[in-house]
């Protein structure tokens, strides 16, 4: 029977990455998740947390090229090894192979000391016979062909289903999967989303200057600036809880460009959205500036699958609260998420509501004047921020998203008004949940038609990923410097 591991004797960084990593290998926990409940009740300094952070994660998003090195220096196969072993070696071999500034003897030597107080002797021991036999000079496991087997060397050197690697071979070629691919082992870089309605970007960089956090103005939105200092939190920085920004990558800003929120505002008042938001008079006790204008001059906006509400926050912003903003999601805990965020942001014109977005014609039904699909996906370009995601995914999971966003497409095509937009929207790659999706779309729906994103985009660096009609973007990580996302829009004719 294997032992529990003794993780209330954990004392160390490593242990607790350790933690993490037998969560999320034995009990299918999420990563966040198991990062949540391992380090409840610990008391550990910032750096250590950051170690810890970076051993686990790195562990799992690693763990098939760290499992062929571990069952080449084992004799037992790593799927039949202790649970415990498993996550011990994974994560002091990942330090060995990926951590240059770990000495090879420290990484053995601490592994080996876990492995003691977390388990006991006799794992200990084989713990210390695996990892000094990789460090071995002589121990050279070879990868598999990349000449013969490309889909076996990328695989298993960048650590990476097979289905996927052959999916991304076959649609972008090798060298444009391999940057791809090299992309989600990266650290993902942090991006902030400047509340312009409270603080220039500029202004908000030079206050993060102040507190020793250096940053640099996006490179596609002028909300953007990017972080170059390492953080402990967010939620640690200057501005969050005055609602000052938020962290949304540059990817996923272009959508609330691509709505035309200034646009729609202009249409309704004749006014610009800065305008709009000057008339709105102070704000209130609470921080929260009063409504901008009156109900029945705001254009409506959708968000149809909302949490954690970025997209719904950004297009408030952008609209200078001269726009209603309904974002709507399937469960009561995440739309509690979304208005925490859009408190904190103080943006009193968006409101969240409880609702499967496939019934949301029952409500609005030819009222909306913009609506935006943000769909649930197989979040494959993203999955730098998701270091468990690549193993949670499958085929058949593609299949049945791409379903489910065809029925809420459907349903949000039923919102929108004659001469409203619609917007498509995911953060992952591939042609089935994108741009098949929206050319099944636009068969279905004749009374809708492509609508050229580029005038839409927020400057020069951003209209470069446009053709001059295109009504469809896609950027792929490792060639377009963020996330991977797919962006399409739609206008809907006023005479059908």
């Amino acid at each position: 029977m294997t032992r529990r591991p003794k993780f209330a004797a954990s004392k160390t960084a490593r242990d607790l990455a350790v933690e993490v990593a037998y969560l999320c290998d034995q009990e299918g926990m999420y990563a966040n998740a198991a990062w949540s409940q391992a380090l409840s009740g610990k008391e550990m300094d910032a750096r250590d947390r950051r170690l810890a952070m970076e051993i686990a994660y790195g562990s799992i998003r690693r763990k098939k090229t760290l499992d062929w090195w571990i069952g080449h220096a084992s004799t037992r196969p790593v799927d039949l090894m202790d649970p415990l072993a498993r996550a011990l070696l994974r994560t002091g071999v990942y330090q060995l192979l990926f951590m240059s500034r770990v000495p090879p003897h420290a990484a053995v030597s601490e592994s080996v000391e876990s492995a003691a107080r977390l388990g006991h002797r006799g794992l200990a021991s084989f713990v210390n016979a695996v990892m000094r036999k990789i460090t071995s000079t002589e121990f050279s496991p070879e990868f598999p062909d990349p000449k013969g087997d490309p889909v076996g060397y990328l695989s298993v050197s960048l650590s990476y289903p097979e289905w996927l690697v052959q999916s991304w071979i076959g649609e972008y070629g090798v060298d444009v999967a391999r940057a791809m691919l090299e992309a989600g082992n990266e650290a993902p870089t942090i991006v902030l989303r400047v509340n312009r309605l409270k603080i220039e970007r500029e202004e908000f960089s030079r206050m993060l200057k102040s507190e020793g956090v250096l940053s640099e103005p996006g490179h596609l939105c002028p909300e953007a600036l990017i972080l170059s200092s390492p953080i402990d939190g967010v939620e640690e920085l200057p501005g969050y809880h005055d609602g000052l920004f938020s962290v949304q990558d540059e990817s996923s800003m272009l959508v609330g460009h691509v709505i035309g929120v200034a646009e729609l505002v202009c249409a309704a008042n004749g006014k610009k959205p800065g305008a709009l938001w000057a008339e709105s008079g102070k704000e209130d006790e609470s921080g929260v500036a009063e409504e901008a204008i009156e109900d029945g001059h705001w254009p409506l906006i959708i968000d149809a699958c909302a949490a954690p509400g970025g997209k719904a926050a950004h297009m408030a912003e952008l609209a200078g609260c001269g726009a209603k903003v309904v974002a709507c999601d399937v469960a009561l805990e995440r739309v509690k998420m979304i208005e925490d965020s859009v408190a904190r942001l103080g943006l009193p014109s968006v409101e969240a509501i409880c609702c499967d977005a496939r019934e949301l014609p029952d409500i609005y039904s030819g009222k909306a004047d913009a609506v935006l699909v943000d769909a649930p996906c197989s979040g494959l370009g993203v999955l730098g921020r998701r270091p468990d995601a690549r193993w949670r995914r499958s085929p058949d999971d593609i299949l049945e998203l791409s379903e489910l966003q065809e029925e809420i497409l459907d349903a949000a095509a039923r919102c929108v008004k004659p001469g409203g937009v619609l917007v498509y929207s995911t953060c992952t790659v591939g042609t089935r949940e994108n741009r098949d999706q929206v050319q099944r779309f636009a068969v279905r729906h004749r009374e809708f038609v492509p609508s050229p994103i580029a005038p839409y985009m927020p400057s020069a660096a951003a209209r470069a990923f446009c053709s001059d009609d295109g009504h469809m973007i896609e950027l792929l990580p490792g060639i377009s410097g963020t996330d991977g996302f797919f962006i399409s829009r739609f206008y809907r004719k006023r005479d059908i």
